[in-house]
């Protein structure tokens, strides 16, 4: 009797399974020449536009993370521009409406100064030094047309 050692067992059933590959691929040498990968889902053997290649995602981790944050800095920073000229569009936009505002009333007020009146002939025509020198009797008669307006 031979002994078997680990190793030796080992080395027996990869033999074993390598063979039962090598048979299963020469059985499977139609769905190879359709389906390179030769895989199956339930039964259905799946297509090869399924698969996504996997080397531009390492090189777009690798190569292309410095420009993917370049990238979202600059839509960010332009985002950022164009809110803030946005305010200050509106800014401008509030203050040239203030300053119009500001301009009409002062213009209408003029308008409305231009076109009043204002005397101070009766001011000085009634001082206390002219009433004075009135008799009495034409002092009650402006005492009394007085009231009757008030």
């Amino acid at each position: 009797m031979e002994k078997i050692s680990p190793l030796r067992a080992s080395l027996k059933a990869f033999e074993q399974f390598k063979a039962q590959r090598a048979q299963k691929r020469q059985e499977n040498t139609g769905v190879g020449a359709t389906n390179p990968f030769g895989l199956t889902f339930k039964g259905a053997v799946v297509q090869m536009d399924v698969f996504e290649s996997q080397a531009p995602k390492a090189e777009k981790n690798e190569t292309n993370s410095r420009s993917e944050a370049f990238k979202k800095a600059g839509k960010l920073a332009a985002s950022a521009w164009i809110a803030t000229k946005s305010r200050f569009n509106s800014f401008k936009q509030s203050a040239i409406s203030f300053g119009n505002r500001i301009k009409e009333n002062t213009i209408n007020a003029w308008d409305k100064l231009s076109k009043t009146e204002i005397t101070f002939t009766g001011l000085f025509k009634d001082s206390v030094s002219n009433l004075q020198k009135r008799p009495v009797s034409e002092l009650e008669t402006m005492f009394k047309d007085e009231l009757q307006t008030v």
